[in-house]
């Protein structure tokens, strides 16, 4: 009988468990949890690692697929970074080395070879959006990080989040999926996306262009991808969509994962502005990029959720008749 071909697999915490012990130098015995989650093909796996002292950690087992079209070298750059802003003193849930002295593994599941790595586990609870003086430190570290990184010579090359890679092949992959019942849908979101690519072509093109707008960036920050402590000492995890970009587009992911920008109290935002600007001033520019990036993360994010060979499906939770 030919071997089935396998698109979603999930790795035994066991046997996680047995090349974590093999490829670390850590305390044994190591024991591996899968954290619960709800089941969505394009998120990576973590499991709650502890060793025979007690020390915990998470490992991140990346998924295997080609829906970003990342190779060996954009996992490298991720934990590379990591490791960068880890010296660098700013609080980011940073890559433990293998014995080796290297920061990634690989395994090979049903699907063909994924890539892993150890990481340390945040300390504290998810922030609060409601919280002015945890906004304010989200905002400075997040500048911070910014300012850290334009110092950063990374040696491995990771896709930049141009506008191709935020805003056409996204589009490409929903013309795709959304059929003529759909075509007023997609001429509204096409129109979107043009302008919202015609705003910032022509803000990054004009005079008053800022040399560091683009960098490094986290790409994907939001109130729980940071942890705080009950001293409100912050630590930020989860840089699976990180890489070059505009940092204009960071704040504005941030404003759009919380939907802050749409909050009905100004002193959230304003909380969160001010300690970005007690770090780094954002240009005229930049702020007025913020509008369009919002817009452009709409049409980034309904791309990575259409339909790809299967990976996602028609709906994330059943119908309760099926």
């Amino acid at each position: 009988m030919n071997q089935i071909r396998v698109m979603r697999s999930f790795v035994a915490a066991d046997a996680l468990a047995e090349l974590i012990q093999a490829d670390y130098n850590l305390a044994g015995p190591v024991r591996c949890k899968l954290f619960s989650k709800m089941l969505r093909t394009q998120d990576n796996d973590h499991y709650k690692v502890t060793t025979g002292n007690g020390e915990k950690y998470v490992v991140r087992v990346y998924q295997f697929d080609t829906r970003l079209n990342r190779q060996e070298s954009d996992y490298l750059y991720e934990v590379d970074w990591l490791n960068y802003l880890h010296q660098a003193g700013l609080p980011v849930s940073y890559p433990v080395r293998r014995a080796d002295g290297g920061l990634l593994s690989r395994l090979n599941a049903p699907e063909g070879l994924r890539y892993y790595a150890l990481f340390s586990l945040a300390p504290g609870r998810p922030m609060s959006i409601k919280n002015e003086e945890q906004l304010f430190v989200m905002g400075r570290e997040m500048a911070r990080i910014h300012l850290a990184s334009n110092d950063y010579q990374g040696q491995f090359a990771r896709q930049p989040m141009n506008l191709e890679f935020l805003v056409d092949k996204p589009i490409e992959r929903i013309k795709q999926y959304w059929d003529e019942d759909r075509a007023q849908d997609l001429e509204i979101l096409m129109i979107s996306a043009e302008e919202a690519k015609e705003e910032i072509l022509a803000l990054i093109a004009n005079e008053y262009y800022t040399p560091d707008s683009w960098g490094p960036i986290g790409g994907d920050f939001h109130s729980g991808s940071v942890f705080f402590t009950d001293d409100n000492q912050p630590t930020f995890f989860n840089f699976d969509l990180c890489g070059i970009g505009w940092r204009a587009y960071d704040i504005a992911v941030f404003l759009f994962n919380t939907n802050l920008i749409h909050n009905s109290s100004a002193e959230l935002s304003e909380a969160f502005f001010a300690g970005y600007y007690s770090q780094r001033q954002l240009s005229d520019n930049e702020h007025a990029a913020i509008a369009p990036f919002i817009t452009i993360r709409r049409i980034w994010q309904t791309g990575l959720f259409s339909m790809n060979d299967g990976l996602v499906g028609h709906t994330f939770i059943a119908p309760a008749n099926n």
